[in-house]
């Protein structure tokens, strides 16, 4: 059995360029930031490093919004963050994921079909998330119910 559900109203912010040497520090300086705003971190991103930086990008409530850009203030890294908000973020979730195959390549397919392009996905051991625009919500939520239901 597979479980879909959803929440609306969710904002992504990531930031870029962070230089390997200093990555932790960085990244705990943004959760510090987050924390001390009362902003409840959600999904969370970190590109592999490449060229000697990465990035790292999370997930929260778009009513925090105010919070986060004071926040992102104090972080003040080398570029300003790219912010993107009102999203919907789905979580398909199946004892499937665990011991079968194909799973992803079925949550892709309804990607595909809906023509809804994944913001960010991240894992867990029985589930996947994705978030995707408002705009693109409901098609991508037809697709994976005709395709798990």
């Amino acid at each position: 059995m597979t479980d879909i559900t959803t929440n609306e109203g969710v904002s992504i912010i990531t930031f870029g360029n962070i230089p390997f040497d200093s990555e932790s520090e960085f990244i705990c300086k943004v959760f510090s930031a987050a924390a001390r705003e009362k902003i409840n971190i959600d999904m969370i991103s970190k590109t592999p490093v490449s060229a000697e930086s990465t990035s790292i990008g999370f997930t929260f409530s778009d009513e925090d919004m105010p919070r986060m850009l004071k926040a992102a203030k104090v972080i003040n890294a080398d570029r300003p963050p790219m912010i993107n908000s009102g999203n919907v973020k789905f979580i398909i979730k199946s004892a499937e994921m665990i011991t079968g195959v194909g799973f992803a390549e079925s949550v892709f397919r309804a990607l595909a079909a809906a023509k809804a392009n994944p913001i960010l996905i991240t894992t867990a051991l029985d589930e996947i998330s994705v978030v995707v625009r408002e705009s693109d919500s409901t098609d991508f939520e037809t697709e994976l119910h005709r395709i798990f239901d």
